[in-house]
């Protein structure tokens, strides 16, 4: 598993603002982008019938509902070491020998505290067995360069810059401090814990990007090739590779090249992704500030490309444009096969808390692992049947008739995994309590062709997400064969007496199912499950 890290701040107006931003900004840069159905509301009450269908809802984006800012705090969360180990451990295990590259915006190497504690981090995370490959921008320091010392104000066109001789020295001469700083520090950090840190130009080969807009870009580049072979071979020697935004062609060529895209272009060899900047935040549907906390946890592919929707509505040098630059680079990356990405701000320790812990410390961006997942339509009846009888035949699920099953396909109780749009995977979905807090799942059932593909926690993993955004709180199912199954994915087995009273009234006696339940709470915690189950692949489906 391989993932790319950006960490980094964003300059709001004038000044800096890495943990606080100022009411006046969040207004001047407020961006009205994705929601994703899990952010808290107020619900109208309302009553549900027994059995009624957990129908498909909008588990996507409502365009009001998410802000740029900064300086979010997760709250006191007092936990004991053994507490904070326990918790921890499963995500050592996943991330170990996972290579994450890791981007460092510009603006962090101005800031001697912040730099120090993220080396901290990266040198914990390498201790822990994660391999790490090392970018930091030189953007700021370029334009400073330009500015105070040639007195020269860059020039860009769609977001590059345009690098003639001067930028180019300018930016060869900020590379020299960045990569003397790093180098000095992480011998500082990392020299007693026993590893090396290693650079060097001969990891990327870059091309000239040529005419933008009828402007020559000169000396800006783009990356060619990124030699994953020459980069594992140091990882795998226990060294951390340490990258810059300098590219040669084979002609022997300077580029200059965004970090950023170095990032991104490396996932097609090394797989995985994070990004940091200023944060996604919910925003209250009645107010014009940001209440701590209230960080956008998660977001799906097609929720993060809604967002780049509104890139161009935004000012390039403002706050909004650059984060969802950085969640631009994070699509791109994902599009290419990474499973996740994520945003991490520059506080203390966000960086761990993101990686090792189930609540995280930013935004999480996953690529759609339900593609093909729909509601049940009629014409799927004898799909459906041919999935189910062979099981309700050897007692695995209880016998339903034909009209029953197209009865709750019309009410719009099922679901199905569908390839080619021919089912290979169905559950059913019901509500059990007029307050619509409580839901069973069934009938989960995968073709036997598809089984340890992981089917079935793609459609279980969705439905969560579906009860989750009905107001769901606790999800039960009901086994006589499958209950390791259910036990690993989160469920604990409970007495009858915890279902609701319509629902004990109909419990078959003869079968004696074992009950199981779920709770439910918030999209992240599925995330965490999906990142676990997508490293491990071969996924037990017993249906």
């Amino acid at each position: 598993m391989h993932r790319i890290v950006f960490v980094g701040i964003i300059q709001c107006g004038i000044a800096l603002a890495p943990f606080t931003v100022r009411a006046a900004s969040l207004i001047t840069h407020r961006i009205r982008c994705v929601s994703f159905v899990g952010a808290p509301y107020e619900r109208e009450p309302f009553h549900y019938s027994f059995g009624a269908p957990l129908p498909p809802v909008e588990i996507s984006i409502d365009a009001k509902r998410v802000e740029v800012a900064a300086g979010l705090r997760d709250g006191d969360r007092e936990a004991s070491v053994v507490q904070q180990l326990r918790g921890s451990a499963p995500y050592v295990d996943l991330h170990r020998d996972s290579i994450m590259v890791v981007h460092l915006c510009s603006e962090i190497l101005d800031n001697d505290a912040m730099f120090q504690e993220l080396m901290d981090d990266l040198a914990t995370l390498h201790v822990l067995g994660v391999k790490l490959v090392l970018l930091v921008s030189v953007r700021l320091q370029v334009d400073l360069r330009l500015r105070l010392g040639l007195k020269k104000k860059g020039k860009r066109v769609r977001g590059l810059r345009v690098t003639g001789a001067v930028e180019l020295a300018a930016a060869l001469i900020a590379l020299h401090r960045s990569v003397l700083l790093t180098s000095c520090l992480s011998l500082l950090y990392f020299a007693m814990l026993g590893f090396d840190v290693i650079s060097g130009n001969g990891f990327v080969s870059g091309r000239p990007v040529g005419v933008v807009d009828g402007v020559d870009t000169g000396f800006t580049g783009a990356a060619r090739l990124v030699d994953a072979a020459k980069i594992s071979k140091h990882l795998d020697a226990g060294e951390i590779v340490l990258l810059s935004a300098l590219a040669y062609s084979p002609s022997g060529e300077t580029f200059n090249v965004r970090t950023e895209e170095i990032a991104a272009r490396m996932t097609t060899e090394l797989y995985i992704q994070v990004t940091a900047g200023h944060e996604l935040a919910w925003k209250d549907t009645d107010a014009t500030l940001i209440s701590s906390g209230r960080r956008v946890a998660s977001l799906r592919l097609d929720d993060a490309r809604k967002l780049l929707e509104r890139r161009q509505e935004l000012d390039d040098d403002g706050p909004a444009a650059q984060i969802l630059d950085l969640a631009d680079f994070s699509v791109t990356a994902l599009e290419q096969g990474v499973t996740r990405a994520h945003l991490v701000a520059p506080i203390e320790g966000a960086l761990l808390r993101e990686l090792y812990t189930r609540d995280g410390a930013g935004t999480l961006i996953s690529r759609d692992i339900y593609e093909g997942i729909r509601g049940a339509m009629p014409s799927d009846i004898g799909s459906l049947l041919g999935l189910i009888t062979p099981l309700e035949d050897d007692g695995t699920l209880v016998a339903r008739s034909r009209p029953k099953l197209v009865e709750e396909v019309n009410l719009g109780c099922y679901y199905v995994l569908a390839r080619d749009d021919l089912p290979i995977a169905c559950a059913s979905l019901k509500r059990l309590d007029a307050g619509g807090s409580v839901a069973e799942l069934g009938c989960l059932v995968v073709a036997s062709k598809y089984r340890r593909q992981s089917k079935g926690d793609a459609l279980l993993s969705y439905l969560e997400r579906v009860a989750i955004a009905s107001g769901v709180k606790q999800l039960f199912a009901l086994s006589t064969k499958t209950m390791q199954w259910f036990v690993e994915r989160g469920f604990d087995e409970v007495t009858l007496d915890l279902l609701p009273q319509e629902r004990r009234d109909i419990y078959d006696n003869s079968r004696r199912p074992k009950v199981y339940r779920k709770v439910l709470k918030a999209d992240r915690d599925v995330d965490v499950e999906d990142a676990f189950w997508t490293r491990r692949h071969a996924g037990n489906d017993f249906e």
